[in-house]
């Protein structure tokens, strides 16, 4: 298990605090069980005022960014979390553990306060920030509320999700497979764990979480295509065909699976099939690489003159200069007719 702090210093900062006084537990509890039960303007202003006569507290400025970000600003919030995160770096500590602790001393005073509903607090706090691009702050978030419900699907869920999006896949298996220890059936972190096996190279492992996920909602339309992509890979092309199609036929605007479907087509040599689906695609969003690129390849199959393989070749590399293999097979393309 991956032991909790793990976003330690994650946004920098060496300053130093000096050691200074807590604020009365009742004065915090107040204010809490204000928030609880939806009683923001009285504690927020109890909050504020431990803020005003405890600089160093760190609960308050938490719990206060957690209304700003629900009153719709988060991008305060998000800045009052790094600035919270730089001061208890440079005591050494690390936020996510020292406020969950925090919060637990202050709780044992208050056993009449229900700790899961503080959890769902800073996850709805978390929520606020992913859903305005916060991803590591949200984390962060998410951490804290996991460490105070550890048996919560959804929320393992959302923490693992998160994790996938920053890349940091280890924390996030670990958080997936947790949730799917306590909820089997949790479509959610069924599809992001496939995602993140799939990211891997674990299609095998990806394919096992995909059939799950499709069993609870057929009609998911990225699923269906990210499992045609998954079968694909371990070279099930027919059983890839049909997850493509249906994909197709659940989302017709859905660029990306007309790409995966032509791949498909590409992959058994039907070149006119794979050649529709491609300029499908292009015709719903023309800045996407791998349709340029997997056009080119079809009309290369077709027998299709060299100017019209190299313009489509080059068009893939300047949508998307960073990925090696549209460089290599244009040089091989290329070579293959005499200009290499």
């Amino acid at each position: 298990m991956i032991p909790m702090g793990f976003f330690n210093k994650i946004f920098g900062g060496n300053e130093t605090v000096a050691n200074a006084a807590s604020p009365k537990v009742n004065d915090f509890i107040d204010a809490l069980a204000l928030h609880l039960r939806g009683d923001i303007d009285p504690a927020l202003a109890i909050y504020l005022q431990i803020v005003k006569e405890f600089p160093n507290d760190y609960l308050s400025p938490f719990f206060t960014s957690a209304i700003m970000a629900g009153q719709g600003q988060s991008s305060e919030a998000a800045a009052n979390l790094r600035s919270l995160s730089q001061q208890i770096a440079g005591q050494g500590g690390t936020i996510s553990q020292l406020i969950y602790q925090r919060i637990v001393v202050q709780m044992d005073e208050a056993p009449h306060l229900n700790v899961p509903a503080v959890a769902e607090i800073i996850t709805t706090f978390g929520d606020r920030l992913k859903e305005n691009r916060f991803i590591q702050e949200c984390a962060v978030c998410f951490e804290i509320a996991k460490a105070l419900d550890p048996e919560n699907a959804d929320l393992l869920y959302k923490f693992g999700d998160t994790l996938h999006d920053l890349r940091n896949y280890d924390y996030a298996e670990v958080m997936l497979q947790e949730a799917l220890k306590h909820a089997p059936e949790h479509w959610g972190a069924l599809y992001t764990y496939g995602v993140l096996l799939q990211d891997l190279g674990r299609f095998d492992e990806a394919i096992s979480c995909y059939e799950r996920a499709v069993a609870i909602d057929p009609d998911h339309a990225k699923c269906q295509n990210n499992f045609a992509a998954a079968l694909l890979m371990s070279n099930r092309g027919d059983e890839a065909l049909a997850h493509c199609k249906r994909a197709v036929e659940l989302a017709p605007d859905f660029p990306l699976a007309r790409i995966n479907l032509g791949h498909i087509h590409l992959r058994q040599g039907e070149y006119e099939a794979a050649r529709s689906c491609y300029k499908e695609a292009i015709a719903l969003d023309e800045k996407l690489a791998p349709a340029y690129f997997g056009l080119g390849s079809a009309e290369k199959g077709l027998g299709s003159g060299k100017a019209r393989v190299e313009e489509l070749y080059r068009k893939a590399i300047e949508l998307s200069p960073g990925v090696p293999v549209f460089q290599q097979a244009l040089d091989k393309f290329l070579a293959a007719a005499g200009e290499g």
